[in-house]
């Protein structure tokens, strides 16, 4: 389908009523693109990223009811008059049978759409933010379910204090963490006399080592990727998971297949839901990635730690059909 860029791109949208009383303008002009709306695709960049028909696709919705589930999920919320003062990280660009735009919205943060840049309404925070950004990551924008992890942690209970990095040695802030963060024991001993920043500093041969050990300590790739991502959604956010015991633990991870086997573990934990979530932050590609299997583990604890209808004591218009 050629996509180009339509009448309806730049025509602003009614100002007026005209609705049912209390109706925001918005929702008329939603009520008229969204009726419309064949293709929707979701590109790389927000409001300054350039020409839409630049940009990298990272998926496509096209069958009727992955577009009403959009539908429902992009325009159900809070909107007001504040307009995020970012640019947003991707773009949800809507077409009509002929490939012609109809309307654009890009998402700030994990939680609010501005449409058509702002000009005629603020952000809309949107009801249920995870379950957007969940639908994203099954149509193409896995890897933004990464930005979700530092939530998850901090519902875990996960925020760091100080000192930020565990300490060398012994002591309360030193190797007595290595068994609360469920560091695989074949490595405690080697890694007691480093501390977290060390950790995360390691040269390759070092790393190469300590996955020597582990792999004899733990034959199983399976249960060596389980024992992986228990410690990696153990460590304090935001620190130690990114640039200490993290960086050593993602390395550990390359060429294991942690999302197959924590799905073949059993239930779901939300411990290693949050490894998993940290273990995709660190991918440099993500095609190959199940992102439905990913959504699946995950969501029930995002939803948990977000909650699904996130807009409670916010201020602005209701929207809810």
């Amino acid at each position: 389908m050629p996509v180009t860029a339509g009448p309806d791109a730049t025509a602003p949208p009614p100002r007026s009523g005209g609705g049912a009383r209390g109706r925001h303008p918005v929702e008329e002009w939603f009520d008229g693109v969204w009726a419309r709306t064949r293709l929707v695709r979701v590109l790389a960049g927000g409001e300054d990223a350039g020409p839409l028909g630049t940009r990298p696709l990272l998926g496509s919705v096209e069958s009727d009811d992955a577009l009403a589930e959009l539908r429902a999920l992009s325009t159900r919320g809070a909107i007001g008059d504040d307009t995020c003062r970012c640019h947003g990280s991707l773009t949800i660009a809507l077409h009509d049978a002929e490939g012609d735009l109809l309307g654009r919205a890009s998402l700030h943060g994990m939680d609010a759409l501005l449409w058509e840049g702002g000009r005629f309404c603020g952000n809309l925070d949107v009801a249920d933010p995870v379950g957007l950004v969940l639908f994203l990551a099954r149509h193409g924008a896995v890897r933004w379910l990464a930005h979700l992890s530092g939530r998850l942690a901090y519902a875990l209970g996960l925020r760091e204090g100080r000192p930020q990095f565990r300490e060398a040695g012994n002591g309360r802030h030193g190797a007595r963490l290595l068994e609360v963060r469920r560091v695989p024991e074949p490595l405690r001993p080697r890694l007691a006399g480093m501390s977290g920043h060390d950790c995360g500093r390691l040269p390759d041969d070092q790393v190469e080592e300590l996955r020597r050990l582990l792999s004899r300590g733990e034959p199983d790739p399976q249960r060596r990727a389980m024992l992986l991502l228990a410690w990696l959604g153990r460590l304090p956010e935001p620190m130690e998971a990114d640039y200490g015991e993290g960086v050593l633990v993602r390395s550990l991870l390359r060429d294991l297949r942690p999302l197959a086997a924590a799905r073949a573990a059993g239930p779901a934990d939300p411990h290693v839901a949050l490894g998993l979530l940290r273990w995709l932050g660190g991918q440099r590609e993500t095609e190959g990635v199940d992102a439905d299997a990913l959504a699946e583990y995950v969501g029930a604890f995002l939803r948990k730690a977000r909650g699904a209808h996130g807009i409670g004591g916010r201020s602005g218009t209701l929207i809810t059909s």
